[in-house]
């Protein structure tokens, strides 16, 4: 038999436990438990989340194409 040895990247092993975090979260505002209310009053506003996802994602889009381009002059 072929025995195949898998490596596990740094990403999905971020990947992994931010998905497991974000399931008991889930988990637990749809359980409505007493920790869960106290934890979702925390959150930031809809409007707040989806200005923080556009910026952060046009800083890694910019970031992403100011090292492609200083690749490809090099």
């Amino acid at each position: 038999m072929i025995r195949r040895t898998t490596s596990q990247c740094s990403t999905c092993s971020w990947l992994r436990w931010f998905l497991t975090l974000a399931g008991v979260v889930i988990i637990g505002l749809y359980l409505q438990p007493d920790w869960a209310v106290r934890v979702s009053s925390l959150v930031p506003s809809a409007m707040a989340i989806g200005l923080g996802i556009c910026g952060i994602g046009s800083i890694g889009f910019g970031v992403g194409l100011w090292r492609m381009r200083r690749a490809q002059d090099n």
